[in-house]
């Protein structure tokens, strides 16, 4: 599915793994865990323990192939047309489609955006020499 609206924490993210090149691999250490639960009570009325939380880091991995698409922002009577191309591995196609859609309807503004599925898998953090 695409995002038409990305939120800032996916430009940053997308960002960053761009920086580790186009099939890199972003690790994120995440914190060991919370003390929440600890005062919460169970039913037989003894507080809840929780192990000792251990350091975890998460891998963002691309799993496929950057996408690129287009969208026509121009405005019309209810608001931007919202018409958009399909999705291409090359950004060439985006141009054709852009200069016909202009033709057809005499639209004038559009965005090109780019897209990369990414899947996160949770390891445990290593130790460090």
């Amino acid at each position: 599915m695409i995002d038409p609206d990305p939120s800032p924490n996916r430009e940053i993210l997308t960002r960053l793994m761009r920086t580790c090149g186009r099939d890199g691999v972003l690790h994120v250490r995440t914190s060991g865990g919370s003390d929440a639960a600890l005062d919460i009570l169970r039913t037989e009325g003894n507080a809840m323990t929780t192990p000792v939380p251990g350091p975890t880091r998460k891998d963002i991995q691309i799993t496929g192939i950057r996408r690129h698409i287009a969208e026509c922002v121009t405005s019309v009577k209810s608001g931007p047309c919202g018409a958009r191309s399909n999705a291409w591995d090359s950004g060439l196609h985006l141009d054709v489609w852009i200069r016909a859609h202009a033709d057809e309807y005499e639209h004038k503004k559009f965005v090109k955006r780019t897209e990369e599925p990414v899947n996160v898998y949770t390891k445990p953090a290593q130790a460090q020499p």
